[in-house]
């Protein structure tokens, strides 16, 4: 069944140099239990695609167009009270600042609470407790640690906190931005084995946002990889993986160091990411692309279907010219 479903959505920041189109036209869908992951290098968008689907985006940026079909629900047309009823019930997020993201002067288990007393106000206060105990066994947390100040964990065991913040109101979908990026490679990895956990034991879709390819191949079943705010290829994981087509997503797995091979690697150069205020209307990726033409410049590229499940954002000029690769 189908769970989230994002059409040709566009979302903008207004700036003193003019409007910044962080997200331009991408389209995708997430099945119930499933989980998708969003890659590419900073600034191309992933971010905003996550805080759009929570209703978090600031001030200065909007929805441009597009819809955003949630269980039946389209979320571009929120208003503040729709989306206070709807975020962290039906959808929540991990964010990538555990650190920042708790109150420091109240207790651990108190935010927790607090989470869950908002989408229950008839819920008992013990039976709320009780529910946030069960949480943190679920983390991993010691149930005489709930009482603890956040400056009082490391960085893993908040982190841990945040997962159950997320799970408290048993959501439907969990947006994960780059949960694991200021951990260690041993906690990290535990954090990862929770979340795949979490998501068998709870059949909850997630949403995994990062930069690192090994972590997105090792969580998620179905990628797009993001590029100058655009979706360029996106398909099952071992599709993009194994057989990319698109020349960043290329260039992105090529400049993943491969301990295991003896060969020296060229990898090409991408060049500064495009300027995202005063767009062309071509090809993104061109400035940077080694098999591009000349329309690639001046016309926007199309989606080609590689499969069934795979496809890319490009011309069939340019994805014929390394297609044995």
């Amino acid at each position: 069944m189908t769970l989230l479903k994002v059409e040709n959505l566009s979302v903008g920041y207004k700036t003193k140099k003019g409007l910044l189109n962080a997200v331009n036209n991408i389209s995708f869908t997430l099945e119930q239990g499933k989980s998708l992951g969003f890659v590419g290098e900073s600034g191309c968008g992933k971010t905003t695609i996550g805080m759009t689907l929570m209703g978090l985006l600031p001030e200065n940026a909007n929805i441009l167009q597009g819809d955003i079909y949630f269980n039946g629900s389209n979320l571009a047309h929120f208003n503040d009270e729709k989306w206070r009823n709807f975020r962290g019930k039906e959808i929540s997020m991990i964010f990538q600042a555990a650190m920042n993201a708790m109150n420091p002067v109240i207790r651990v288990d108190e935010q927790v609470m607090e989470a869950i007393e908002v989408h229950n106000p008839d819920m008992p206060r013990n039976e709320i407790h009780t529910k946030v105990k069960k949480l943190f066994n679920m983390v991993e947390i010691p149930e005489n640690r709930l009482k603890d100040y956040p400056h009082q964990y490391s960085g893993g065991m908040k982190q841990r906190a945040i997962i159950a913040m997320a799970l408290a109101c048993n959501p439907k979908l969990i947006i994960a931005d780059e949960p694991t990026t200021a951990l260690d490679a041993i906690v990290q990895d535990q954090i990862l084995k929770e979340i795949k956990e979490i998501k068998k034991g709870l059949n909850t879709s997630i949403i995994f946002i990062s930069h690192d390819i090994a972590v997105v191949a090792d969580v998620c079943e179905d990628i797009c990889v993001m590029y100058g705010g655009q979706i360029v290829e996106k398909g099952k994981r071992e599709e993009v993986f194994k057989y990319p087509r698109h020349p960043y997503t290329k260039t992105l797995l090529a400049s993943y160091l491969n301990l295991d091979s003896d060969k020296d690697i060229k990898v090409p150069e991408i060049q500064k990411p495009p300027n995202l205020i005063t767009l062309t209307g071509g090809c993104n990726f061109s400035a940077s692309c080694i098999c591009k033409s000349k329309n690639c410049i001046n016309h926007a590229p199309e989606w080609v279907n590689l499969s069934p499940t795979h496809q890319a954002f490009c011309c069939e000029e340019t994805l014929g010219k390394d297609k044995n690769d």
